[in-house]
């Protein structure tokens, strides 16, 4: 099925990163001299380490953007290859459009009732599966890395933030994880507003690269309607 190739590429490049553990300083009793010197470079602290020393936190702010309603199209490049993805998210439902082929493949998703449709936006067919219908060997796969699960690439009780950059308007918090053994990495660029990650690079031991990167983003007012099959699609019950 088209939709497992794309799925495929992007699943085959996700690196799974450890990070280690960040080293707090030693306090010591100095003399009234060493303490102001020591005193000035933690007055310089870049604000963003210190507004979000939870990563966690930060996260968790994605969580209400998701549940009331997002939409967002990202790009996924990896050497010379590239896919494109559009992702709709409210409440338990979710639901991704993909171009493969010259094909769009739109696949909805609602976790509540455990019901997952795909279907092919040109021949207008498609399938209906139900997580309590049968064998669940016969279920598609359905897991898809996107923005919306990077942030379990980084372990959110170590991780390091370097910097501040704006994407698509929004001020992001750049965040690192990397593992100094393997040189692997993960890179994140996190909404301050929305806790939602708007850029993901990962580095591979190998010296690979795969990036993700949000092209269009729109939070809340997103119509019920979207998540409905159109019409004159014929489904196929599973």
């Amino acid at each position: 099925m088209m939709k497992k190739s794309a799925s495929a590429l992007v699943l085959a490049a996700i690196l799974g990163t450890s990070v280690l553990a960040g080293c707090s300083p030693k306090e010591e009793t100095p003399a009234p001299d060493t303490t102001q010197e020591e005193a000035a470079p933690e007055a310089e602290q870049p604000a963003a380490e210190e507004e979000f020393a939870d990563l966690a936190e930060l996260f968790k702010k994605g969580e209400n953007a998701f549940k009331d309603g997002i939409y967002y199209a990202q790009t996924f490049t990896m050497t010379d290859q590239q896919s494109q993805m559009k992702t709709w998210h409210k409440g338990d439902k979710v639901k991704s459009s993909i171009v493969a082929d010259g094909d769009e493949m739109i696949n909805i998703i609602d976790s509540k009732t455990g019901e997952f449709i795909t279907y092919s936006a040109s021949e207008k067919t498609g399938m209906r599966f139900k997580a309590d219908s049968g064998d669940s060997a016969f279920m598609p796969d359905t897991s898809m890395t996107d923005i919306a699960s990077v942030d379990e690439q980084v372990d959110t009780a170590t991780f390091e933030v370097v910097g501040d950059e704006k994407i698509l308007g929004e001020d992001c918090a750049v965040i690192l994880s990397k593992d100094k053994a393997t040189n692997e990495e993960v890179k994140l660029w996190v909404s301050k507003k929305y806790g939602i990650t708007m850029k993901m690079v990962s580095k591979g031991v190998d010296g690979s690269e795969m990036t993700i990167e949000v092209t269009e983003l729109k939070v809340g007012d997103i119509s019920d309607s979207e998540f409905e099959v159109p019409s004159d699609v014929v489904i196929e019950e599973f």
